[in-house]
């Protein structure tokens, strides 16, 4: 288990939560990746809006010189790189109104994913630094590297089990009704075909209907569902089988009902 987890300590606290913060880092992790996202499409808008400009510029040509058979083109033209334009004006707003929220505005979005008052997210952020807290590493390699997480590893505090999944869940451990193996799938292009992937992820289901799903290796999953049979023994874990993607519901559903 030891492999997987690790307390809390000192120096892992003070590189990933300098501010005391589980959502204060997570918060200046999104404006890191939001600047980058504003710079590329601050440039895409850019070459969009000099060709929308050279588009209505060859339409207006094609109507002085009487070319009206050319004239589809140059709305054609317009058209295409008018809709990137927009396009790139809405996600910049996005990206630019996320690189506004504060740690508060984290800490009720979180409350609001976990449907869990705000006092309970608090109190989470106290336990997450403290010495009792569990460093959760469910990933290694390469899932690790590309995994979207504000955090590479997740957190399993006195009272409350995080992942660091993007919509920042924190699930009270005494909540729980399922920590199991899941299956998830995704395509992927491989000339001219598509490959079906298949991943290992672990779910956690909580009473308030609350669920998410996080990439784990076998090894760290089994570990992580030990681990919170030894706080909440009434969790239940399919029997320690994967979960097909296609009878989650079902399975959610079941437990929610027990």
């Amino acid at each position: 288990m030891t492999d997987f987890f690790s307390k809390m300590n000192a120096d892992y606290a003070q590189k990933h939560f300098p501010d005391g913060s589980v959502f204060e880092s997570a918060m200046k992790t999104v404006k890191r990746r939001s600047i980058g996202g504003i710079f590329f499409f601050a440039l895409f808008f850019a070459a969009a809006l000099c060709g929308l400009v050279w588009g209505i510029g060859r339409t207006l040509s094609f109507m002085s010189n009487g070319e009206d058979d050319m004239l589809s083109v140059g709305i054609v033209i317009c058209g295409f790189f008018g809709v990137i334009v927009l396009v790139c004006l809405l996600v910049l707003f996005f990206l630019i109104k996320g690189t506004r929220k504060k740690r508060s505005d984290y800490v009720a979005d979180s409350a609001k994913h976990s449907k869990l008052p705000v006092s309970d997210i608090e109190a989470f952020e106290q336990q997450a630094v403290a010495s009792d807290c569990y460093i959760l590493k469910l990933t290694t390699g390469l899932d690790r590297l590309l995994s979207n997480a504000t955090n590479k590893d997740g957190l399993l505090t006195r009272d409350y089990i995080y992942l660091a999944d993007p919509a920042q869940t924190v699930m009270r451990v005494d909540s729980l009704k399922a920590c199991c193996f899941s299956d998830y799938t995704y395509y992927i292009n491989t000339g001219n075909r598509q490959k079906k992937i298949h991943c290992l992820a672990i779910c956690l289901i909580a009473s308030n209907g609350v669920s998410i799903l996080s990439d784990t290796t076998e090894e760290a999953g089994k570990a992580l569902i030990a681990l919170l049979k030894q706080r909440n023994s009434a969790i239940d874990t399919n029997e320690g089988k994967v979960l097909p993607e296609n009878a989650f519901d079902s399975y959610k559903k079941r437990v929610l009902e027990e």
